[in-house]
């Protein structure tokens, strides 16, 4: 169909027969700036129609692109710069003030019918080729920072996103003709994982550069979506904006709608589901592993379940002898070939066997689903007991009058942590804040409680949209 609409955005639709027209042209304006297969190319963007045709213009002529969001402090640009050391940066600068804000005067404008303007800047060592990993070409470098808050690039193959495409595409029962929504950045897994299963069917895929509320309700509305995937507090701030508007979404063409990438509660899940009249799916992946597991939509799941396997996909815990809780190992084709320019840190991930670490720690349920209860560097040892965050933000969001909440752990002089949580109130809700630490009695034992509890306005939130844990932390000094 190649008249189909294969990427959309607020003010470009690109066609299947014009993607093609554009990758042509991009990929022969890279080689002649100087781009051999295996150098690097860097795209600094928001989520637009251009994104996907450099990517793709990158893959065709056998360089490694590299994808970072646009709205990333100049310093972490820096960083993943230096991690990759890229033969071009293109900054994606027509719909973003954010690229253009980071682009430098040694830039020079390219302007493309259907990719727009762009700014590129030369790399200063010419971007050295590196050596193909694996046997398997690279497709695809992803910046991740864990919990290090240092930059490192994921690097996956063609076959493993061709791979990831496909099984996405079955699990979400996505097929031609269908339109999935992509708020969630590029940059990101759970964006790569909506553009590969859109591209392995010949889906469309509907690019927001940032979620919002009141364009995607539209364009549900309008017919234009018909799957939609976002983390948890994108779901929170859609179902403010329809509770507000008076607005349900049942029936207005959704097929499918799934969250993932932080943990999800009970009380959000049910809103979800009231409000879009379809069972919330809840996914788990990890930039180096993906896809991993995913709830069932006609299974009933508890928020905190991860479901079972995907197809491909093996899991399992790495606990002690006794002990029902440990690390979430998964083994699957759809993996990391590894970080760019790292073996070490490659291979303190990706064990001899082939089992990935995840650094998650879970349990298996009864009916062998997966639960995620926090992530093995952020649990917190509070008087010699294991203290999951996610357990104990749970609890705070079954409370009333509680909106948002986030865990982290406070060392102490004496060696030990203590238990800090971070609360957002709904409005209207600022007497139910005083009683939060006595209801918290009646839910977690004495060792679980936060010993602080502070309100906020506003949480500060990554590009992907998640709760930036490590900005709490350094608001407590912590670093």
């Amino acid at each position: 169909m190649p008249h189909v609409d294969v990427f959309r955005d607020a003010s470009r639709r690109v066609s299947a027969e014009a993607a093609v027209r554009a990758v042509d042209r991009l990929a022969a304006r890279m080689q002649h700036a100087g781009v051999t297969p295996g150098q690097r190319v860097l795209i600094v963007s928001e989520n637009d129609v251009a994104t996907p045709l450099l990517l793709i213009a990158a893959q065709r002529m056998g360089a490694w692109p590299a994808l970072a969001n646009a709205r990333v402090a100049p310093a972490e640009l820096a960083a993943m710069r230096q991690c990759v050391s890229p033969r071009l940066t293109i900054y994606a600068t027509e719909a973003s003030p954010a690229a253009a804000s980071l682009a430098t005067p040694d830039c020079v404008p390219w302007v493309d019918e259907d990719a727009g303007v762009l700014q590129v800047e030369a790399g200063e060592d010419g971007g050295a080729t590196a050596p193909v990993q694996q046997g398997d070409d690279v497709g695809l470098l992803l910046f991740t920072s864990g919990t290090t808050g240092q930059a490192k690039a994921v690097m996956w193959s063609h076959t493993g996103l061709v791979r990831l495409g496909r099984v996405l595409a079955q699990t979400r029962a996505t097929t031609a003709g269908a339109a999935v929504q992509c708020a969630g950045p590029l940059s990101h897994i759970m964006g790569i994982a909506n553009l590969m299963a859109a591209l392995y069917v010949g889906a469309t895929l509907q690019l927001m550069p940032r979620l919002d509320p009141e364009a995607l309700v539209a364009a549900i509305l309008a017919g234009e979506v018909t799957h939609v995937s976002l983390v948890p507090t994108a779901y929170q701030r859609l179902c403010d904006h329809l509770e507000s508007c008076g607005l349900m979404l049942v029936d207005k063409g959704l097929r499918y709608i799934s969250s993932g990438g932080a943990p999800l509660d009970e009380s959000l899940k049910a809103r979800v589901e009231r409000l879009f009249g379809l069972r919330l799916v809840n996914g788990y992946g990890m930039t180096e592993c993906a896809p991993g597991s995913r709830t069932r939509p006609d299974i009933e799941s508890p928020a905190d379940c991860i479901g079972w396997p995907e197809p491909g996909v093996e899991m399992k815990v790495d606990a002690t002898a006794g002990e029902t809780v440990g690390e979430l190992l998964m083994k699957t084709s759809t993996k990391m070939l590894g970080y760019f320019g790292a073996p070490g840190e490659t291979a303190a991930v990706i064990r001899d066997d082939g089992w990935v670490a995840t650094g998650d720690l879970a349990t298996q349920l009864p009916d062998g689903s997966f639960r995620i209860v926090g992530r093995r560097k952020e649990m917190i040892i509070r008087s010699g007991f294991n203290v999951y965050p996610a357990e104990v933000e749970g609890a705070l969001l079954s409370l009333p009058g509680v909106s948002q909440a986030a865990v982290v752990g406070l060392p102490t002089r004496d060696g030990n942590e203590e238990v800090v949580a971070f609360v957002r109130m709904q409005a209207n809700s600022a007497g139910e804040f005083a009683l939060l630490g006595e209801r918290l009695a009646a839910l977690l034992a004495p060792y679980k409680r936060p010993s602080r509890i502070e309100s906020v306005d506003e949480f500060p939130l990554g590009p992907t949209g998640k709760i930036a844990k490590r900005l709490l932390r350094e608001r407590l000094g912590v670093r």
